[in-house]
């Protein structure tokens, strides 16, 4: 058993398409569904050590503390109660210390959460010395983050997080598959940019909505979801192909569909957002629920000089949003 402090850091991401297909079954309903990805650095963090009495849990971005003798003691408080399913699944329930920190909130639409699961499962298991593979490792925080949120998540996230990178993940009956993107990141980056649309309302349960409707049927909410299982596979072929200029239209499709499957999804700012970027050439997309409000901006730069991505930049900023880089990042996950 290992009584030394273990770190773990993973990256959040930014979804480029498919993520809504994420959570089984609806991914089932779509054949070759995918969703695409790119892993950013904005990273969680985890600190976790051993020969401690009790539990302490300690978030250090949202300046939350618990302490209890058990996990599930701490878990009928209610408090951190993400970090405290990630204890549970692996096994844990005393004698643990774990801190975390998040370069993103949760609810950012960033894959916060997912990538905090993954450094502290990534940070604990390896701990207590039962350092576990990640095929075997994702499906568990899958299933503590579903249990901590209450509602069906993804599996794409914890791809990105492991693995860094740009990458598509195959939802395939019987197998979910990561794929590594054989696209340049550099390029990557001039395309992608984030806006912070500051007026969007409290976290929404919007996967649940929609899940609901696609379970019930809702005729609607399936034509919606074929049309992101659609985009998200051109989206795919697109960067493979560095058909980089043919994403804009493709991003500004799946927004679209998106709306029509949640129409709560959307706030003015945020509209006010993807009509400045779509009048410049480019496009725009609320990040997952929408819940805060983050917008992805595609804007290919040109060839030889000004191009989409300087008209966008410039008209955003004239219309006084501020522009914050996307960065690439190809580490993944990593543990010491």
């Amino acid at each position: 058993m290992s009584t030394g402090k273990v770190e773990a850091t993973a990256p959040c991401r930014v979804d480029l398409a498919g993520g809504a297909l994420g959570p089984w079954p609806l991914y089932l309903f779509h054949p070759g569904a995918v969703s695409v990805s790119v892993a950013i650095d904005r990273r969680a963090w985890c600190s976790v050590e051993r020969d401690v009495e009790g539990v302490h849990v300690e978030s250090k971005d949202t300046l939350q503390k618990a302490s209890a003798a058990t996990v599930s003691e701490l878990l009928e408080s209610g408090r951190l109660s993400l970090v405290a399913e990630v204890l549970r699944v692996l096994g844990i329930e005393t004698g643990v210390r774990v801190q975390t920190q998040s370069r993103v909130p949760l609810g950012s639409g960033l894959g916060a959460s997912s990538a905090l699961a993954v450094a502290v499962g990534a940070a604990v298991s390896t701990a207590v010395g039962r350092t576990v593979d990640p095929d075997r490792l994702w499906p568990l925080l899958r299933d503590a983050e579903a249990r901590s949120s209450q509602v069906p998540t993804g599996a794409q996230d914890y791809a990105t997080a492991l693995h860094g990178g740009v990458q598509a993940v195959h939802l395939e009956p019987g197998e979910i598959r990561a794929e590594a993107l054989a696209v340049d990141p550099a390029r990557v980056e001039e395309c992608l940019f984030l806006i912070d649309a500051a007026d969007a309302g409290p976290s929404r349960s919007g996967r649940w909505d929609l899940f609901k409707r696609r379970i019930e049927g809702d005729e609607r909410a399936r034509q919606a979801l074929a049309t992101i299982a659609s985009t998200a596979r051109s989206v795919r072929e697109a960067l493979v192909e560095n058909r980089l200029d043919d994403v804009v239209d493709l991003f500004g499709d799946e927004w679209e569909a998106r709306k029509r499957l949640d129409p709560g999804i959307s706030t003015p700012q945020i509209e006010r957002v993807a009509e400045v970027a779509r009048a410049a050439g480019g496009a725009a997309k609320v990040c997952d629920a929408g819940a805060r409000g983050v917008v992805a901006v595609w804007a290919p730069p040109g060839a030889r000089g000004p191009g989409r991505r300087e008209a966008v930049t410039e008209a955003l900023g004239a219309a006084g949003f501020r522009v914050f880089p996307a960065r690439v990042d190809l580490r993944g996950l990593e543990v010491g």
